[in-house]
Parts: C-alpha cells; structure tokens; sequence
C-alpha cells in the first residue's frame, strides 16, 4: 500500500508524530523510553473483527491480515472478479456490495434478453454514438444527421465529444451525456445500490454494459440487490434525498446544487469552488457531503471544514473521510446541540451550545501514538481557552484501543467508539 505526501491532514493523531519531537534532541536513551510509551498500531484478523457476511460470501472473501494505518483498516477482498483493496470500514462495505452488484450484471448479461437487446441495439439509430465516444475520429461520418445537429445546437465540437477530461471519468463523455446513455446508467447503478461514480473500474464496465442494453437496447433492467450493512453513515438522515438527486440530476446538476448549499451555509466563492473542480470527490460523495452539512442547520463556520475538505483531499479515500466526518457530526447533533466548528489544524472539531468540545472523528482503530498524545494536547489547550468549557467528548466511528481509552479518560476525556462501526462484530 503506497503512501503519499499528500495523504489526508486531518489524520492529525496518526501523522503529526514527529512534530513535537523534533523541537528537541534527546540522548538515544531518552528516544528509546519516551518510544516505549506508545502503541504500535496492530495488524487485526479479519476472522476476529468482522461480521460473518463481511468476511466471506458467494463472491468474496476478505484475507486474514488486516494493517491498521493512517486511521483506516486496510482489506485486501479476494473475489471470483479479481482482486480489491479497500482502505477502511466503509471503502470494504462498498466494495462487497460493488462485487455483489457485478455478480448480478454478469448474471443478467447472460440471459437472452439482454442478448436480444445488444442484437437490438446494434440496429438503432442511435448505435453510432456509441462508437463515437470510443472512436469519434473514424465514425464521424455515420452519427445520424439529427444528432449532429443536436450536438450543435448544444455547443459541442466532433473533437470534445469523447472527452472526459472535464469531468470526474465515471460520468461518461460529452457524447454519453448528451445522448442520455449516462442518465440511464446512473439510473441502473442506482436500482443496485453503488455509487454510479465509484472508481471500481470493474463495476464501471459491467454497468456500460447493461446500461447500454437498456438505453438502446430497450431492455427493462430489474436488478435490485439487498446491500450488506443498512444505510450508510455516509448519507446517514439525507439517504431519500440523495439517492432522489442522484437518480435525476446530472453531475453538473448536482454542481449547480450543491454550489447553492454551500454558498449558503456561508462557504466562501474560492473554497467553494476549489471543493467543487476536486475530483477526489466523485458526484455522489461531493453530494452527499455537502447535504450532511447542510444537516448541520445554524453551526456556524461550516466553510472551514469546506475549505479543507477542498485543498487537502487527494483520493477516494480522503472524501471518504470528510463524507463520513460530517455525517458523524450530523448524527451527533441530535443529542448534544452543536454551535460552531472550530480548527485544530486542518482538522474540524464541534463546539456545543455549552461550550462542550466534541471531537467526531471518523476512524477505524485508534491507538495511543505519539501522533495522539500531540493532538490531544492541542484539544486540551483549546478547552483551556478563556470562555471554552472543560469537558471534551470524543465520539469516532471506529474501535478505540484500551490504552488510548485509558490515557483519554485519564486526562478527563469523555470516550464513546463504535458510532458507526459499519463491518465490524
């Protein structure tokens, strides 16, 4: 697994750990027992903290050995489609019903009707835009006349009409979305419960597949799955409503949506739009994080946590933790009324309306590291503050290890884990 420079910095308690130490310059004795005071960060057994359906089903089966880096568990799912890794609880939960969702299209790409349909659509209309995505150079000449002259009117040129590069890749081309294959597609990844963007190019191909026999075809796609998990943290209160903008609305639908939103949660022009051109973040999680800020109705200062969330994401995994981040602040909201995000670094932290600070952090094992000894020192200085209360709560998605409890509620912490543990017993 590769790490980079760039990794997520709200990971504060795992990659600040060099920060404190490096003001100094102990005796090799001094290093070695202030290093015995730490936790090395484990490698679990899937065998022992997953659920049984997680761990192994018709299509897959997670490998023993599970790291545990950079806040998230780190899968590796053996699968009769290859190969996939999964960084952290809420990557492997979609990529076991990804799996699931490419079973079910293989098995439908081999019944007669969706032969009959490929048949049909061979002989449509509209079958030469599909080759002009793939090919737009050498089937030029055979786009029906109608549809050349739509594409004028909408203010596309032959030359852009296979192009991805101005959008996140799982949207389709120009051509794909002017036609309304991308529509259908999306429509199709829906009824299955996965992410119509999701990078698994695997899914993305069985999806053209039969999106495409549908589209041109003509087939009526019945494909509806039973996703392993329940609803999502990801889109924990807005599920209806995501899933309702996703099926209608186009990604730059979706842009021009969440745009608004984040505006008027008091976003500034930049951030916004630094959040919105990031391709970390696919159509699907930009939504689904600015909808679970919405949520956060009256918190002020929202745009900090947009502002990183746009400058510092550079993967899937990165929106992943920023979705998840603030739909664990949303849930939270509920019982201890939230006032305003405050910044330790890059990462966002919750003021109560008592001025308690809440630490809501999506993460799936967490240990006493150097890296949490620096950041929990920075949260105590905040609750020193003038005018901040003393209480800290921190609430994380994940699994807390006995000795982090314990060095927390030392310190007078307040600790409850497992909010949103997702795969795991």
């Amino acid at each position: 697994m590769k790490t980079k420079q760039t990794r997520i910095l709200f990971l504060t308690m795992a990659l600040g750990v060099a920060l404190p130490c490096l003001a100094q310059t102990p005796e090799a004795f001094e290093v070695r027992r202030a290093e015995a005071v730490f936790e090395e960060l484990p490698v679990l057994n899937a065998s022992e903290i997953l659920r049984p359906e997680f761990l192994s089903g018709p299509h897959h089966k997670v490998r023993e050995p599970v790291p545990t880096y950079f806040g998230a568990n780190q899968f590796t799912i053996d699968s009769e489609f290859g190969v996939f890794e999964a960084n952290g609880n809420e990557m492997l939960v979609r990529r076991i019903n990804e799996i699931n969702a490419i079973a079910r299209l293989k098995e439908v790409s081999r019944t007669d009707e969706f032969k009959n349909a490929l048949s049909k659509a061979a002989k449509s209309p509209i079958a030469s835009a599909k080759n002009i995505v793939t090919d737009p150079v050498n089937t030029i000449s055979n786009a029906p006349k109608g549809l050349m002259k739509f594409m004028r009117r909408a203010g596309e040129s032959i030359k852009d009409i296979g192009n991805k590069s101005e959008s996140h890749a799982a949207e389709g081309s120009r051509m794909q979305q002017l036609i309304g294959f991308s529509d259908e597609k999306r429509k199709v990844a829906i009824s299955l419960d996965v992410d119509p963007y999701s990078t698994n190019t695997v899914l993305q191909r069985e999806l053209d597949g039969i999106a495409w026999a549908s589209f041109a075809g003509g087939m009526t796609v019945q494909l509806a799955t039973t996703p392993l998990g329940g609803p999502a943290l990801t889109v924990i209160d807005v599920t209806s409503s995501l899933n309702d903008v996703l099926k209608e609305k186009s990604p730059t639908d979706l842009k021009m949506m969440n745009r608004k939103t984040l505006r008027g949660l008091g976003a500034g022009d930049k951030d916004t739009e630094r959040f919105l051109s990031n391709n970390a973040f696919s159509p699907s999680q930009q939504t689904a994080f600015v909808l679970n800020l919405k949520a956060l109705n009256g918190v002020a200062n929202r745009g900090a946590f947009v502002r990183t969330a746009g400058e510092k994401s550079s993967d899937e995994s990165d929106a992943i933790f920023c979705v998840q981040t603030a739909a664990l602040m949303s849930k939270l909201r509920k019982d201890k009324p939230l006032a305003r995000l405050a910044m330790i670094g890059d990462f966002p932290i919750c003021i109560t309306k008592d001025r308690t600070i809440i630490v809501a952090l999506q993460w799936d094992y967490a240990a006493w590291t150097s890296g949490a000894a620096g950041f929990t020192s920075d949260v105590q200085k905040l609750a020193a503050q003038s005018g901040e209360n003393q209480n800290v709560f921190v609430a994380l998605s994940g699994q807390v290890s006995p000795r982090l409890r314990q060095e927390l509620e030392t310190r007078g912490f307040t600790v409850q884990d497992r909010l949103a543990p997702g795969p795991l017993k």
